[in-house]
């Protein structure tokens, strides 16, 4: 047998439903790593790293690393040659990325390598060493900056690593030591919040978003621990990140948005790529928010089983549970509100997100959260009634029972039916 039919057996004899609520998260099957994703590593381009000593442009980025917590890997990412601003800022600019397709993405991150060091998550309070303290002013960085590092070891001919919540990157080895060769350009909102140690962390993310700043940057800052109380900084691993920056953007806008009036009508957005089909309808009520997962037959985690569904959500007193559907909930319900926001307006959101056998590799929940915010740009389909909105839907939809999976959207339509007594 090939290792290629040793994973293919293993593969089959888990549960696919397993897998859908795991997403390589937590090891619901009992295998770590995740078999399929070292199924997929198969079939990725193969990246070499010639020597020991890099000095690349850092996009700027870092990751920080889950396993072993509270004590974790930190270290800059970067490729292993000097870039223009622009092609270096695109390593790490998901915004950038969604004209591209999935090969074209994996291979751009592939040459990104990931250099790790150890270290306990309250270094980031307590006198951080080196290699922690440069990966902090990469997370506080407006431009690439040029970093070089020496390596403990020559990486062997590797895949570039995949997964559901993070982005894609190259070969990951660990660094003796790493220095910033040029100066690093702070813009001054972020300097002046990451410097105040009497702010909270979740005060000191959304007082940054309120100044601008992006949301990726916001989740690198985060994970350097580079916000909250003094002696409460800490370093998260970027998983975590991820979806807490998404949380804590997203109440802070919900609280926003429930002082604005509602829509005039029903509105329905729709958007896709990279095989994710996003229909996101907005109901003229209070604020309250609905996400449906349906994982279609083919697909990545699912495979060859029947679709399987899974669904949250929250009405306008919030939610206190994580969200089954993890952090594509949170990436989505963000995008979501900065488009009501914009345009000044109230609903209740109701998104239905079909996965498709087009996605044939993880790339991150970057890919939920611009997908929904490419389908709320686009122009809204505005019905005169919730019914013939969905109706519209479907006869679009490949899920046409996704409607059993909505107990949000059911209870609006209880709710509507009471009022016409």
């Amino acid at each position: 047998m090939t290792p290629a039919e040793d994973l293919d057996a293993i593969i089959a004899r888990i549960d696919p439903r397993l897998c859908v609520q795991c997403k390589a998260a937590r090891a619901l099957c009992g295998l770590d790593p995740c078999p399929l994703l070292r199924k997929v590593a198969h079939h990725l381009p193969k990246v070499r790293v010639a020597g020991r000593d890099l000095l690349g442009s850092s996009p700027p980025s870092l990751f920080v690393g889950r396993y072993g917590y509270p004590k974790v890997s930190i270290g800059p990412m970067l490729p292993p040659d000097h870039r223009a601003e622009e092609n270096a800022r695109l390593l790490d600019d998901p915004r950038s990325w969604m004209g591209m397709s999935i090969p074209d993405v994996v291979g751009l991150r592939s040459s990104l390598v990931r250099t790790t060091h150890s270290v306990r998550v309250d270094q980031a309070a307590r006198d951080p060493d080196r290699i922690t303290r440069l990966s902090q002013e990469l997370a506080v960085a407006a431009r690439p900056v040029d970093t070089e590092v020496r390596l403990r070891r020559i990486p062997s001919f590797t895949t570039p690593t995949v997964g559901e919540f993070t982005a894609p990157h190259g070969p990951t080895v660990g660094v003796e030591r790493a220095q910033l060769v040029e100066n690093v350009r702070v813009e001054r909102p972020v300097e002046r919040i990451t410097q105040d140690t009497d702010l909270r962390a979740a005060e000191g993310l959304v007082a940054m978003y309120g100044t601008g700043t992006d949301l990726y940057q916001l989740e690198r800052i985060l994970s350097a621990g580079m916000v909250g109380l003094e002696r409460k900084r800490r370093l998260v691993p970027t998983r975590w990140a991820i979806t807490a920056t998404d949380d804590q953007v997203g109440q802070a806008l919900i609280a926003k948005v429930l002082d604005l009036p509602t829509i005039d009508k029903p509105t329905l957005h729709v958007g896709e790529r990279f095989g994710n089909r996003f229909f996101v309808l907005l109901l003229p009520r209070v604020w309250g928010f609905e996400c449906i997962e349906a994982w279609m037959k083919g697909n990545f985690w699912s495979r060859d089983a029947a679709e399987i569904v899974e669904s949250d959500w929250e009405d306008h007193t919030g939610r206190t549970a994580y969200a089954s559907t993890a952090g594509g909930y949170y990436a989505t319900r963000v995008s979501v509100l900065e488009h009501l926001v914009k345009i000044g307006r109230q609903a209740t959101a109701i998104v239905l997100r079909e996965i498709t056998d087009a996605y044939t590799t993880p790339l991150g929940v970057w890919v939920v959260r611009e997908t929904t915010r490419l389908a709320t740009e686009q122009k809204g389909l505005v019905f005169e009634d919730t019914a013939s909105a969905l109706r519209h839907i479907d006869r679009h939809a490949r899920l046409k029972t996704w409607q059993a999976h909505a107990p949000l959207l059911e209870r609006t339509q209880r709710q509507r039916s009471l009022e016409a007594f």
